[in-house]
């Protein structure tokens, strides 16, 4: 039966998941390729502006015309892909991934920076071994209920890292007393396929779930979807906003010593303005932004069910759930580097 195409400017809910499973399950081998750096689901370019044309989208080291593809150790990729019976086009960009660390002018007192009590999500904290990053957010360990802090792999764990070492807040490079800067150990991490994410316990201090500079809580957990508008608190950026270009990504992404690995995502285009007020809207984006995180009910058992955001979900879930590692490693949910 031959394909069909889909109208592109009413993508259907059944396209959509037959996309992310086609991503999910044959995203790995596309990444096999040294000149592609990541796979998704993203609105295609043409000219330099985005329609409104669904695509599988791919991003590359370097774009060549077909008779130079031999020479970068790649071949050319399909100008279509037929998924469960539609026929979807590709998009190729040139882009690469990398951790981007920035330095920025210091404020004269920036309470991102500093030892807080309570904890809470948009200020820093980090291992003792790497220089500092960012609480994502306040969760709740599925197996405990105890309240955790929700980060990265490469904040509260990193190529130096081990379950069981106690994380500090703030992170060393704001504050290198970690003795006096003790915040709980580290609990469950994660590095490969499924994502970047790690929790660590709160061990002698209280915690406020509300976003520093944004003062909302999230309390469900959201699906992003193209065009969504997002927003972050981070230690180094402040509060900023972005909109969402691709989903269900995979990205090869260079760790430095730990090596290059696949990591999950949603692509955001971050822009650096101010933001505005917190607002019903805001709360709903800083939701999404984090896929949330629920605060504890008042009465009964925390809701395990919604203790961690699906990017760092395999670090709050029991080490028995099949998430796929990165060739060559075994699951961080339950093996220290």
């Amino acid at each position: 039966m031959a394909a069909k195409k889909s109208d592109p400017l009413e993508p259907t809910d059944e396209l959509f998941a037959a996309l992310r499973e086609f991503i999910r399950s044959r995203g790995p081998a596309y990444l096999t390729d040294p000149n592609v750096s990541s796979i998704g689901i993203g609105y295609k370019v043409r000219g330099g502006k985005q329609t409104k044309e669904v695509s599988i989208q791919f991003t590359v080291a370097a774009k060549a015309e077909p008779e130079a593809l031999a020479a970068l150790g790649t071949v050319e990729l399909p100008a279509t892909i037929t998924v469960n019976g539609v026929e979807v086009p590709t998009d190729v960009l040139e882009r690469t991934y990398r951790p981007d660390f920035r330095v920025v002018a210091e404020a004269e007192a920036n309470d991102r920076k500093v030892r807080v009590d309570p904890v809470r999500p948009g200020v820093s904290v980090g291992h003792p071994t790497i220089t500092c990053g960012t609480i994502g957010a306040i969760v709740y360990d599925v197996e405990t209920g105890k309240p955790c802090v929700l980060s990265n792999w490469h904040v509260l764990h990193g190529a130096d890292g081990t379950l069981g070492d106690t994380v500090v807040q703030p992170g060393t490079h704001d504050d290198n007393r970690n003795d006096r800067n003790h915040l709980g150990p580290l609990v469950r991490s994660y590095l490969g396929i499924a994502g970047d994410g790690a929790i660590a316990a709160v061990d002698g201090r209280a915690v406020d779930p509300a976003i520093l500079g944004l003062d909302v809580v999230p309390e469900e957990l959201g699906e992003p979807e193209l065009g969504d508008k997002v927003v972050k608190s981070g230690r180094t950026t402040g509060v900023t906003h972005g909109i969402v270009r691709r989903v269900d990504t995979i990205a090869k992404i260079n760790y430095g010593a730990t090596g290059a690995w696949w990591r999950s995502a949603a692509s955001r285009s971050a822009s650096t303005r101010p933001a505005s007020p917190p607002t019903a809207r805001s709360a709903a984006a800083a939701t999404r932004a984090r896929r949330g995180c629920s605060r504890p009910p008042t009465a009964g058992p925390p809701r395990s069910s919604r203790a961690c955001t699906s990017r760092a979900r395999a670090a709050a879930t029991p080490t028995s759930t099949p998430w796929p590692a990165c060739p060559g490693r075994s699951s961080r949910s339950s093996a220290s580097p």
